[in-house]
């Protein structure tokens, strides 16, 4: 196998081409899944705290760590570690940015938690202008309990400067399984994956 196709472009790619291309890139992407998503995590470590005492880099970690003694399992872990990540892409609407990285990846319950968490979480900020009767509107949802119980534990009560949080390096073999098993299920349901295995 030549190190680079030769086709320029996708028009003169040829069907073996493309092959190579789907085979090399699922191998690519299973071997590296999760690494993006913790760098972009890890480049919010000197990130200006907006007068919490931590930071949000600091905050993913205590919800991790939180969620980690609490007993959750490894997946609602990753997603407490990841719920703010697209913070500081768009901070109006970095939990339908968290949720679509994480979409594929988990449970339809934790993708919808992690959407939604920021309209869940303005329940808890008494003494606040903000409408903390918003997320009622959802009341009836499968999740709604779910993202409730998880601002309350994990993400509103999470930003103690004293805590002892667990270093990320403790949770990115969590994030990388979990990435890894998910991508491994989008390469599955893969045109090239569906029609391989139809000539077996």
């Amino acid at each position: 196998m030549s190190a680079f196709i030769a086709a320029g472009s996708f028009r003169d790619t040829s069907a073996e081409e493309w092959e190579q291309v789907f085979h090399r890139s699922r191998e690519r992407d299973i071997s590296s899944a999760g690494a993006h998503v913790l760098a972009l995590l890890r480049s919010q470590e000197t990130v200006e705290t907006s007068g919490w005492q931590v930071n949000a880099y600091t905050h993913a970690l205590q919800a991790a760590t939180k969620a980690f003694r609490a007993g959750m399992d490894e997946e609602y872990v990753v997603c407490a570690l990841l719920h703010d990540v697209g913070e500081f892409l768009d901070p109006f609407n970095h939990g339908d940015i968290a949720g679509e990285v994480v979409r594929n990846f988990v449970s339809a319950e934790n993708h919808w938690m992690v959407a939604n968490h920021p309209i869940f979480q303005l329940h808890f900020r008494d003494h606040s202008q903000y409408d903390r009767a918003a997320c009622l509107k959802y009341q009836g949802h499968p999740a709604f309990e779910r993202t409730l119980d998880f601002c309350e534990r994990f993400d509103q009560s999470c930003f103690d400067g004293s805590y002892d949080n667990l270093p990320l390096e403790a949770f990115e073999p969590m994030v990388r399984r979990v990435f890894a098993r998910g991508t491994e299920r989008l390469y599955r349901k893969h045109p090239y994956a569906i029609l391989e295995a139809g000539k077996n």
